[in-house]
């Protein structure tokens, strides 16, 4: 009797630690496994797709977090910038008061009780240099407006209009230092005042000393600074230009600048005026008229300069400065600068300026007057260009893009003095008049606007709104809508026409 150690028994009876063999070596097993098999991979492959999906929208919400910090960073670092830009006007703003309230003091303790006190210059003076008895008499008479404004604007006149300097129409003032003693009690009265509202300086020579004396009083001061006919000699100008261009920086007072017929000599002193009158954000009136020679002081830099400078200016008068070519400044005005007003007469402008000038029109929103009036250059059909930026009658769509912001002064069908919606109804309206005259405006409608009996309503409600802007020499509403209805009136009854 075999007992239970018999090595065959055991054999036969342990169980296989991978199943038994039989079973898989069948078709049906083998599908059976490969189908398991299949599955596992299924859903591995199922797991892996949610994973590169979640994977993916993970990366793109990274990317929107991404861009969302680089946007919040951006706009810090602009706020940052913005912060730190104003934060040194004010100080600028601050130190040139303290400036000037230090120098009031300084006057204050001189002149206690005050009394013009700069020393007479004797007629003979004059004809002892060799002057003739006319300049002697202006000179008299120069002097005698000074003492008067020094002690009007002492007695505390507010909002003064300071003409002394003005000499205009007559031979010029020539400087010297006989001349400083005048020009200090002048500052100093300015200094000592609550504001000048204009000070006009016209046909006078000047240098550094005498600059320094009157600039460095107006700043803080005076409002409006209108400079004619300046005469700087050879030697001090670039000095002068310097002392200019630094006032001019520094007298946050100063609302309007007006430079007109002083020829700059060159970029090197034009480009810190230009850049004075940027960083003083309290100008907002600029003429500089006759002031460029494009020969050799670039007019239409400046100009362009100021344009893209960011600064929203109410008007900029360059007239008179010799701006053919004007590619820069088309393509500055293209950017829809924030500027009301821009002057460019007297340029000699030809008509493929004005073409640029059209094409920059049809970009802008903010010009509100365009004065290229004393530009015989430009030929009738340069103009044609500019009005059917203006005003283009070819449909209704054609006229919808048009400028209706701007008024130009020598562009037909313009309006002067209107908001762009009265004016734009105004064109409208004489879009509407021209074409009753040929009987024509359900034709073109019925063309433009589609299926225009549903928009029957709408349209005569445009008529009437329009109408209400339209001249006087224009057709009344009343034939427009009789000639629209007759038109009309069969297919709205279900007639044919």
């Amino acid at each position: 009797m075999d007992g239970p150690s018999d090595p065959k028994k055991r054999k036969v009876h342990t169980p296989n630690p991978c199943g038994d063999i039989r079973d898989i070596r069948t078709l049906d097993g083998i599908n059976a496994v490969l189908e398991k098999h299949a599955r596992q991979i299924d859903a591995l492959a199922a797991a892996n797709k949610e994973l590169e999906g979640r994977n993916a929208a993970l990366e793109e919400r990274c990317e929107a977090l991404d861009r969302k910090h680089d946007a919040l960073v951006g706009k810090l670092q602009a706020l940052c910038r913005e912060k730190c830009e104003s934060l040194e006007r004010s100080c600028d703003k601050l130190e040139v008061r303290c400036s000037s309230l230090e120098r009031s003091i300084q006057v204050l303790k001189k002149d206690v009780s005050w009394k013009y006190s700069a020393p007479d210059i004797p007629r003979s003076h004059w004809t002892e240099q060799g002057r003739d008895e006319e300049y002697a008499d202006i000179m008299e008479d120069c002097l005698s407006r000074i003492k008067m404004d020094a002690e009007v604007m002492r007695a505390g006149v507010e909002s003064y209009y300071c003409r002394c300097l003005d000499n205009e129409g007559q031979l010029t003032i020539l400087f010297e230092d006989a001349l400083l003693p005048h020009f200090k009690e002048l500052a100093d009265a300015i200094q000592m005042s609550d504001g000048v509202r204009k000070i006009v300086i016209d046909n006078i020579e000047l240098r550094p000393s005498a600059l320094g004396i009157l600039f460095q009083a107006m700043e803080g001061k005076v409002s409006d600074t209108f400079m004619y006919c300046i005469r700087f000699p050879d030697l001090d100008v670039v000095e002068c230009y310097e002392i200019i261009a630094t006032s001019i920086r520094r007298n946050h007072a100063l609302t309007t600048l007006t430079w007109v017929d002083n020829q700059i000599p060159s970029d090197n002193q034009a480009d810190p005026m230009i850049e004075s009158v940027i960083d003083n954000r309290s100008i907002k009136h600029v003429t500089m008229e006759n002031c460029f020679n494009q020969n050799g002081v670039n007019g239409c830099r400046a100009l362009a300069t100021l344009l893209t400078c960011g600064r929203p200016f109410e008007k900029l008068d360059f007239d008179r400065n010799g701006l053919s070519g004007i590619d820069d400044v088309a393509a500055a005005l293209a950017t829809n600068p924030q500027l009301k007003i821009l002057r460019l007469s007297g340029n000699e402008l030809n008509d493929s300026d004005a073409g640029l000038i059209a094409q920059a029109l049809k970009q802008n929103t903010h010009l509100q007057s365009l004065y290229l009036g004393g530009d015989d250059t430009i030929t009738s059909a340069g103009f044609e260009g500019i009005r059917a930026s203006i005003y283009n009658p070819s449909s209704f769509k054609a006229m919808e893009s048009c400028n209706h912001t701007c008024w130009v002064d020598r562009a037909a069908d313009n309006c002067e003095g209107m908001t762009p919606r009265k004016r734009r109804n105004r064109k409208m309206y004489k879009l509407l008049s021209t074409r009753h005259t040929e009987g024509s405006n359900a034709c073109h409608l019925n063309v433009e606007l589609g299926e225009v009996i549903k928009l029957v309503p709408r349209v005569l409600e445009c008529v009437k709104r329009c109408s209400d802007d339209r001249t006087t020499n224009l057709v009344i509403p009343l034939s427009i809508y009789f000639e629209l209805i007759k038109s009309w009136m069969p297919p709205l009854f279900g007639h044919p026409t």
